[in-house]
């Protein structure tokens, strides 16, 4: 019997390590520019990502405010909270790194925002 369960403990272990992926947390150094909190999410540098959360979050990540999903052609969009000068966004999907990132509204800026996400390995 105990080496019944030893060998059914190996092959979950062995299913277990073949089957999870390990997500990653990402955490954007810098401070993203943009004119506002309309975007993309690329995978593969160009490769549009659909049926992505994109959420607009309290300083610090700790509250969700508001929460989108990004459409096939991977574009999202959130309304900026008026008396924030900075905003923090977490995008998440299955198998997918999740990516935390600030941005800066500036009405000036001369591009959109696009995030990168990672595939989790």
């Amino acid at each position: 019997m105990l080496a019944r369960a030893a060998k059914l403990l190996l092959l979950g272990v062995i299913f277990w390590a073949t089957c999870a992926h390990a997500t990653e947390l990402v955490l954007q150094k810098w401070v993203s520019v943009s004119r506002s909190l309309d975007g993309q999410v690329v995978v593969w540098e160009t490769d549009p990502a659909n049926d992505v959360t994109v959420e607009l979050c309290s300083p610090g990540w700790k509250k969700v405010i508001a929460s989108t999903k990004t459409d096939d052609k991977g574009r999202f969009s959130l309304k900026q909270v008026a008396s924030s000068k900075l905003s923090y966004l977490r995008v998440s999907a299955p198998g997918m790194n999740i990516y935390q990132l600030r941005v800066r509204i500036d009405k000036h800026a001369g591009h959109e925002l696009i995030i990168h996400l990672s595939v989790a390995t």
